[in-house]
C-alpha cells in the first residue's frame, strides 16, 4: 500500500525540477532510518509477549505493558526527531558532500513523521495481537487515500513543490495514530491515561530543553563552506548529538521519567568500574 503512494509521490516529484525525485527518496530514507532502529525494532520485540499477555485472558497486563512500550518509544523518538530537524544539515552532507538545501528541507519536513511513524508500529501491533488486522488495514486504506489527496493539493493546488510531499506524510502520520489509539482506546478503556499524558508531557519539556541546547551547540559549530568531507563535519555533529542527548537524559531523570533510569544505571556501572 506504501507503494501506491510512493508511485503517486514519484510521479508528483517528477514534473518539478531535474532531480527532485532523487533528493526525495534519499530525504525519505534518512527519515526511516530512526524509525526502523526504534518503532520497527522494539515493537517486533515487544509483540510476542503482548501476544501471549492476550492469549493469557490477561488484558490487564497488556494494557500496563502496551503503555511501558508506549512511553519509551515516545521517550525515545521525540528528542530523535527534534535532533535530527536541528542537524539535518550535518545529516544530508553524510550523503552528499556540500549538503544539499532541499533534501535538508525535506528531511525537516519529515520529522514529525519520524515520531508518529515510529508510535505507528506499537499502535498496528497492539491490534494484531488481539487478532485483528481488519482495522489497521482499513485505517491504513483511509491514509493511504488521504496522504494521495494531501499531497496533490500541496504540490500542486498550493505550490508547495516537494516540500508539500513531506507535509502531507508527516499530517498522515499524525491522523493514522490518532485514529489508531482512538479506537484502541475504545476497546482498552484507560489506555491512554492522565498518567501517560503527563508523562509525554514531561517528556515534551525535556525535548525542548535538548533542543534549546542544541540550537546553541549549532551557534558555536556552525557547517562552513570547507566541511565539505564525512571526518570534517562527523566530529562535530556526534558532539553536537550526544551534548544534546546528555542534556536530554538528565532532564528526564529531573522531571522523574523512569524510562531514564536504567541508561543513568549503565553509566553509573560503566562511570564506577572504571575508578576501582
Amino acid at each position: 500500500m506504501d507503494y501506491l503512494v510512493g508511485i503517486v509521490e514519484i510521479n508528483l516529484a517528477s514534473r518539478m525540477a531535474e532531480g527532485t525525485v532523487r533528493i526525495y527518496n534519499q530525504a525519505t530514507t534518512l527519515h526511516m532510518a530512526p524509525i526502523n532502529l526504534i518503532g520497527v525494532a522494539i515493537s517486533t520485540a515487544a509483540f510476542p509477549k503482548m501476544t501471549e499477555r492476550i492469549g493469557q485472558g490477561r488484558p490487564d497486563l497488556f494494557k500496563s505493558e502496551l503503555q511501558a512500550i508506549i512511553r519509551v518509544i515516545i521517550w525515545l523518538a521525540m528528542p530523535v526527531a527534534a535532533i535530527t530537524y536541528f542537524t539535518r544539515g550535518y545529516l544530508v552532507n553524510f550523503i552528499k558532500n556540500g549538503g544539499d538545501a532541499l533534501m535538508a528541507g525535506l528531511l525537516g519536513t519529515l520529522v514529525v513523521a519520524i515520531l508518529f511513524r515510529s508510535v505507528y508500529y506499537i499502535a498496528a501491533r497492539s491490534f494484531y495481537a488481539q487478532q485483528d488486522t481488519k482495522t489497521p488495514l482499513y485505517i491504513s486504506l483511509f491514509a493511504i487515500g488521504l496522504n494521495i489527496v494531501l499531497a496533490v493539493w500541496f504540490t500542486m493546488g498550493l505550490d508547495m513543490g516537494a516540500y508539500g510531499l513531506g507535509y502531507a506524510q508527516s499530517i498522515v502520520a499524525v491522523v493514522e495514530v490518532v485514529i489508531l489509539f482512538t479506537v484502541m482506546n475504545r476497546r482498552i478503556v484507560g489506555l491512554i491515561d492522565m498518567r501517560l499524558l503527563k508523562a509525554v508531557g514531561r517528556m515534551v519539556i525535556a525535548t525542548f530543553i535538548a533542543s534549546i541546547i542544541c540550537y546553541i551547540m549549532l551557534q558555536f559549530f556552525q557547517l562552513q563552506d570547507e566541511d565539505n568531507s564525512f571526518l570534517a563535519t562527523f566530529p562535530k555533529f556526534v558532539l553536537i548529538a550526544t551534548t544534546s542527548a546528555a542534556v536530554y537524559l538528565i532532564a528526564s531523570k529531573l522531571l522523574h521519567l523512569k524510562e531514564a533510569d536504567p541508561i543513568i544505571r549503565r553509566f553509573g556501572k560503566v562511570l564506577f568500574a572504571k575508578t576501582r
